[in-house]
């Protein structure tokens, strides 16, 4: 029982230094989260740039419908 009892506090020290090791590595990152603005700096780019884009296509369809005889209703 207490080479049981041994292996696994062993285990238990091995997982939390490999978790302690892992916490430092990624507190040490100068870049941490940069990633991130920069994604949804790009996604806010792209989301500017598909609105500028319907509202283009929407006025043309719009005018296009106008020109249209009766397309207004009865």
């Amino acid at each position: 029982m207490n080479t049981l009892n041994a292996a696994a506090i062993r285990a238990a020290l091995a997982v939390q230094d490999r978790a302690r090791r892992a916490a430092a590595e990624l507190r040490d990152r100068g870049d941490r989260g940069s990633g991130v603005v920069e994604t949804i700096i790009i996604v806010a780019g792209f989301a500017r740039l598909a609105f500028v884009v319907y509202m283009a296509v929407s006025s043309k369809v719009h005018g296009w419908l106008g020109k249209i005889p009766g397309s207004t209703g009865p």
